[in-house]
């Protein structure tokens, strides 16, 4: 049967509808409840945010709070970058640059020798290429003319899988053209503090004389000479090698330059000029209480002497000056020997020395002849008081040396070094040349200088 016009169905139908909107009566309620509650509990947050952010009491304590928040914030962001950072990145320093450029006809100034390359990728990639070594950085100058320009540094040859950075990226180059020109070639001993003093080193002979340096005009203007430098270091015996030429500007600093030929073959010869010469003691001044020196003994008689050939032609002895004031009885010392100037070693720097004393009597020489020393002009000259052309010497020492000495033992002469033309009055000095008497005798001439005249 149907049950389309049943009231009773109706009835039910009416009451399911009335406990409908009941309910979405009760629903908006509640959220209308709910929405007032949080717009009460949002009035009531601003409120108490406004009373902390505008009472001068709370403001400070609030951007303290603030400050705090936003520096720790950043800090943190920071050690996650960098350690981020550090586990995928790496700086390799000191990549050469190649040139990418006919370097036979142009100077190329200007560029960076090294730079810093930046890569970042895979860990194990990074390990590959530093492993590896086979990168490069490149300046390419193909195409450009002469002048000055701005290039990029290209990086080549790094893995693919790598993100290459260079520092610095770019440089300002100059491109000259380069020239010839002709340069005497001179030398220089390096490291001849590293030498045996004892050994003298040669003039060089070199191969050549003259060199080609090839440069831009602005490069060889600057070029104040070129030298072979010899290295010394060592050696004890002639010798002949290879050394670098090198060519510097008036500072001292190296010229970058292309030197023709780079290398030039030298001899040197090496020797171990010496001579031995005697030691001689000097007393000097009165020893006192009428004593005089009877013996001398010195535990070295002679010093081998190394110079040039030129510097030992000039020396005949070592003299070693004594203060005789100071001797009063028999007497031990050591003296230190002063070297010579030019004198580059002495095989002995002191000696020591025993000096025994006795009472001493004097004796004088008569009529021993005036002669002269280091006439270089070769002057004529003549006293200008005939009578001192000859002089007497008073001589005082121990009496069997002033008893063993004759008149051929003695030199009386006068020195006209820096002497000119006229009248001069000149000092006369008294010397011994019998070794069997040197340092024991005290020798004065008769008058302590004489007149002479010079002439041409």
């Amino acid at each position: 049967m149907s049950r389309k016009n049943d009231p009773t169905t109706n009835n039910e139908k009416v009451e399911l509808a009335k406990q409908i909107a009941s309910q979405s009566r009760k629903v908006v309620k509640t959220y209308a409840s709910i929405e007032m509650s949080i717009m009460r509990v949002i009035r009531w947050l601003s409120g108490l945010v406004d009373r902390l952010l505008f009472n001068q009491r709370y403001s400070k304590i609030v951007a303290l709070g603030l400050a705090v928040i936003l520096y720790g914030s950043i800090n943190l962001n920071s050690t996650i970058f960098e350690t981020s950072i550090s586990g995928s990145g790496k700086a390799i320093n000191n990549v050469p640059v190649s040139i990418n450029a006919n370097t036979e006809v142009y100077e190329i100034s200007g560029l960076p020798e090294t730079v810093t390359a930046l890569i970042v990728g895979d860990v194990a990639d990074i390990a590959l290429t530093e492993t590896q070594g086979q990168y490069k950085v490149v300046a390419d100058l193909t195409g450009l003319a002469e002048g000055v320009h701005q290039i990029s540094l290209i990086p080549t040859d790094f893995s693919p899988r790598l993100a290459v950075s260079i520092s610095p990226s770019t440089a300002i180059v100059t491109i000259e053209r380069k020239t010839t020109q002709r340069f005497l070639l001179d030398y220089d001993f390096v490291n001849v503090n590293k030498m045996d003093l004892r050994y003298v080193l040669g003039t060089p002979e070199l191969e050549v004389s003259e060199i080609l340096v090839r440069a831009s005009e602005r490069t060889l203007e600057s070029i104040a000479f070129v030298k072979a430098f010899i290295d010394v270091s060592g050696v004890d015996s002639s010798f002949a090698k290879e050394v670098p030429i090198v060519a510097y500007n008036q500072l001292g600093e190296r010229v970058d330059a292309q030197v023709i030929p780079s290398v030039v073959r030298v001899s040197v010869n090496v020797s171990s000029p010496n001579k031995s010469v005697p030691i001689v003691i000097d007393p000097v001044g009165l020893i006192p209480n009428g004593l005089a020196i009877s013996s001398i003994v010195m535990d070295h008689q002679a010093a081998t002497l190394y110079a040039p050939e030129s510097v030992l032609s000039r020396i005949t002895r070592l003299v070693l000056p004594i203060d005789s004031t100071t001797l009063t009885q028999d007497t031990t010392l050591v003296s230190n020997i002063s070297i010579p100037s030019g004198v580059r070693q002495s095989s002995i720097t002191k000696v020591n020395v025993e000096i025994k004393l006795v009472e001493g009597i004097s004796k004088e020489f008569l009529q021993i002849p005036v002669s002269f020393r280091n006439n270089r002009q070769g002057f004529k000259f003549s006293p200008t008081n005939a009578e001192d052309a000859y002089m007497n010497v008073t001589v005082f020492g121990a009496p069997d040396l002033v008893n063993a000495l004759t008149v051929n033992d003695l030199v009386v002469y006068i020195d006209l070094f820096d002497t000119m033309p006229g009248i001069s009055e000149l000092p006369l000095f008294v010397e011994v040349n019998n070794p069997r008497f040197f340092g024991y005798l005290k020798l004065s001439p008769s008058k302590p200088t004489i007149e002479i005249n010079i002439v041409e």
